[in-house]
């Protein structure tokens, strides 16, 4: 029997880390296995004494499995056709899955076009996807009329079965319905939102408008708060950033 020399890979204190990595090495066919583990998990300040989580693989797989992480490691991927930026990768899909919530919210919005497919406007799906995405709308909206149905057989034989379950009943539609349902409302209320504030230093518009984080304490609030002996409410409000923390004026 031939004895397989593991080499480690990758070590981190955070088992997360390898656990992602182990991911992506195992979809490329390269065999994995994690050392440690669970006395990280356990003892978690004992990570630096015991060297970390280890990711280890067998030996004549440490070269390509090298290979890969120093492509990720300056966020590339590489496959048969070249590399590509994860984040460019990333920011596609992004555009992908708004593209699809777009034509969701619309179909929903006007269910008839459930019947004319060639009336839905898009740049960045092919027929086959928007296909599926009418297909899929015609079993929400199925979904979404679909009523408690409770007869008195149905009542009776709930009454005498000891082993009934007649939350089944109430239970009309299923979880994906709901999850699918809010992912459109989120996108909906996001969309309604004319107002959206872009962030002066990163270009962002994942902002808010409201109290902000770091202008709390000046010398107004330290005097007012020495006046009512109490720290003073907050009352002064900036737009804020949430994807690089800068505050601005709106």
């Amino acid at each position: 029997m031939t004895r397989i020399k593991l080499e480690t890979l990758f070590t981190s204190n955070i088992p997360v880390d390898c656990h992602l990595l182990k991911g992506r090495l195992e979809t490329e066919g390269i065999d994995c296995f994690l050392f440690d583990e669970n006395i990280v998990w356990v003892h978690p300040f004992r990570a630096v004494a015991v060297g970390g989580v280890k990711l280890k693989v067998p030996s004549h797989q440490l070269e390509p499995a090298a290979a890969l992480l120093e492509h990720l490691k300056k966020g590339c991927l590489p496959d048969e056709m070249g590399e590509y930026k994860i984040s460019e990768i990333l920011q596609s899909e992004y555009h992908r899955q708004q593209e699809i919530l777009s034509i969701k919210s619309a179909i929903r919005n006007n269910p008839a076009l459930l019947d004319k497919p060639a009336e839905i406007k898009t740049t960045l799906l092919n027929p086959a996807e928007v296909a599926e995405i009418v297909e899929e709308e015609k079993e929400f909206q199925v979904l979404a009329n679909k009523k408690l149905h409770f007869t008195w057989d149905d009542f009776f034989y709930e009454l005498f079965d000891f082993d009934r379950d007649v939350f089944k009943y109430l239970r009309t539609r299923p979880v994906e319905y709901y999850l699918d349902k809010e992912l459109v409302d989120r996108y909906n209320s996001r969309a309604a939102d004319e107002h959206a504030l872009i962030c002066p230093n990163c270009k962002s518009d994942n902002t808010k408008y409201g109290f902000a984080i770091d202008y709390k304490w000046d010398v107004l609030y330290l005097v007012l708060s020495l006046l009512f002996s109490t720290p003073f409410p907050l009352i002064r409000k900036k737009s804020h950033c949430f994807d690089c923390g800068h505050n601005f004026n709106a």
